[in-house]
């Protein structure tokens, strides 16, 4: 008996060694504390409806980190991501009437994948350009053309259709959570492939990965079209939340993107941390932004109070690897 209590206790004790190590660990702290937080100052924070609530606004953030983290992980970044959010929203609203939904929404879906997926694949991937310079370039024109579209926020969205993000599946899984499964399930189809460890494998080191044989240029491009299909999935809820198209929707995506992939422990420098990390980044900043209005948090104020969570969250990610380099 004693020996089975034995072993149980060391099986547990390497699961809990492995969650502690987890880059996403002090991202998991921070939401835990945060959670605490709004239900502080909002009692019925845990009741179904306001659960419920929640998802249906974090699901798009959610999907756009989930969408930086698999081109962060790779060694890239991607700065268009807002944009081609924006442009999403703008392409189907202005094109969509009662009888051509699924049409319109396979145009968006193609319009992401070809612009933010293979044209920025293509020339950060194949043609070696800087991730940097290259999404500030396509970032640009995403804008112009959801500008030139839909120059003022509106366009047309069927009630039948934008009214299925609020259905609730099985009675009572939110569409917005089978949306997230959904994701999860493609990220863990493509991360059992090679692909998923290769863009681990260039985003820690670039040249051995290319001396073991590694197409680096193809991981890379390809990082960028799964990227791609995140991002039309926050486009369609973005589009079923709002039920118009915006050019301005998107604008603080990308940056929150980021900070929701740094928050979860994914290494700017790539080849570290995981989607679960940037899926507990994008709920913090989710919750943050709870926090701040429930605080009742002056206007003036809610930037710099906003922008001090993050700093905390960060400082937090970045305990374990000071306490490592103390040991040395």
């Amino acid at each position: 008996m004693s020996a089975v209590t034995s072993n149980q206790g060391s099986t547990f004790r390497k699961f809990a060694g492995r969650i502690v190590k987890d880059p996403a660990f002090p991202g998991l702290i921070v939401l835990f504390v945060l959670l605490a937080l709004n239900f502080y100052f909002q009692n019925k924070f845990f009741s179904y409806r306001i659960l419920r609530s929640n998802f249906m606004a974090y699901t798009p953030l959610i999907l756009v980190a989930m969408a930086q983290a698999t081109i962060i992980i790779s060694g890239s970044v991607d700065f268009s991501i807002g944009y081609a959010l924006s442009l999403f929203t703008c392409l189907t609203a202005v094109l969509m009437t009662d009888t051509n939904v699924l049409p319109i929404l396979l145009l968006g879906f193609l319009s992401i994948l070809a612009g933010s997926g293979i044209m920025n694949g293509f020339f950060i991937g194949k043609l070696k350009m800087s991730p940097l310079i290259t999404t500030f370039a396509t970032m640009t024109l995403f804008w112009g053309i959801a500008q030139t579209i839909m120059p003022v926020a509106g366009g047309y969205v069927p009630r039948f259709f934008y009214k299925i993000y609020r259905v609730k599946v099985l009675g009572f899984l939110p569409f917005p959570v089978i949306v997230l499964l959904t994701a999860i399930v493609i990220w863990i189809i493509f991360s059992r492939t090679s692909f998923g460890r290769y863009i681990y494998a260039i985003g820690s080191n670039e040249e051995g990965a290319y001396a073991s044989g590694i197409n680096v240029s193809r991981v890379r491009f390809m990082a960028h079209v799964v990227a791609s299909i995140f991002i039309a999935m926050a486009g369609l809820c973005l589009l079923m939340s709002m039920a118009s198209g915006d050019f301005r929707v998107g604008q603080e995506y990308a940056l929150n993107s980021v900070a929701a992939v740094v928050i979860g422990g994914i290494a700017l420098t790539g080849g570290r941390g995981s989607i679960t990390g940037a899926i507990i980044g994008a709920m913090i900043l989710g919750l943050v932004n709870n926090i701040i209005f429930y605080a009742k948090v002056s206007a003036f104020y809610q930037g710099f109070a906003k922008g001090m969570v993050i700093v905390v969250a960060l400082c937090v990610g970045g305990v374990p690897q000071w306490l490592k380099s103390l040991r040395r």
